[in-house]
């Protein structure tokens, strides 16, 4: 089971990859091809949501500024892990209807 805010850090995090312009031409297209791939298959997990995936992760941005917005006292840990929690609980199950494993 994936989450929808771990699949966001991944995400981004395999784009950063992809983006990067460090090391040898060889070098460079694997770690990019393999980037991709890692993007690919996180966008199609999500891809039965409103949106896909990045449908998906743009709301879940709004909603962590709205949080920060609206908690000015609280600090920065606090708040990740209020607007991480709530956007957890918020986001759907990844696996679209129908797909969970059958009754016996």
């Amino acid at each position: 089971m994936h989450g929808i805010i771990g699949d966001i850090v991944d995400w981004e995090a395999a784009h950063k990859v992809y983006l990067a312009a460090e090391g040898q031409t060889g070098e460079r297209y694997s770690q990019r091809l393999e980037a991709s791939d890692q993007m690919a298959k996180i966008e199609a997990r999500w891809g039965h949501l409103p949106g896909g995936f990045h449908g998906q992760r743009k709301l879940v941005k709004i909603h962590i500024q709205a949080v920060a917005a609206a908690s000015p006292s609280m600090s920065s840990e606090e708040l990740c892990w209020l607007a991480i929690a709530a956007a957890s609980a918020w986001v759907a199950n990844p696996e679209p209807a129908g797909a969970s494993a059958p009754n016996l």
